[in-house]
């Protein structure tokens, strides 16, 4: 006889949801608790800096392509999260945002760039599976 599927809030791993939960009008809040389930520190950062590059690149009338120059993140780092916090900030950047696709770092123009790769490889992944499981 099967084990009984008992649902629970969370779980260990890299990344864990339940599937009905999942919607098309989920906040950045919402998309952040799936992607770093069990890392509230990393979680509240990651949404503190892409918030915050969406809202200045807004202010600055960027355009469509929202985008903050590496000097005015770090500023922003410095002023907003202090020493203590400064190296998981660059730590969530480096080994989460930008190669999840949330962000793309432009060396040649110092900047970082809000990403549509993460929508476009969770599609992929997604018709994958689906190609998979037929």
């Amino acid at each position: 006889m099967p084990r009984r599927i008992v649902f629970r809030s969370k779980r260990s791993g890299k990344m864990y949801f339940n599937a009905e939960n999942v919607s098309s009008n989920m906040g950045l809040k919402e998309i952040m608790e799936i992607v770093f389930t069990n890392a509230e520190s990393y979680k509240e950062i990651a949404t503190l800096l892409m918030d915050w590059i969406k809202t200045r690149s807004d202010q600055e009338n960027r355009g469509k392509n929202r985008w903050v120059t590496a000097e005015e993140l770090s500023d922003y780092i410095n002023e907003r999260l202090r020493a203590r916090r400064r190296s998981a900030a660059y730590a969530v950047i480096k080994n989460y945002l930008v190669p999840l696709g949330m962000l793309e770092y432009r060396p040649s123009e110092s900047k970082y760039v809000l990403s549509r790769d993460f929508s476009g490889a969770l599609k992929r992944l997604a018709d994958a599976y689906a190609k998979w499981a037929s």
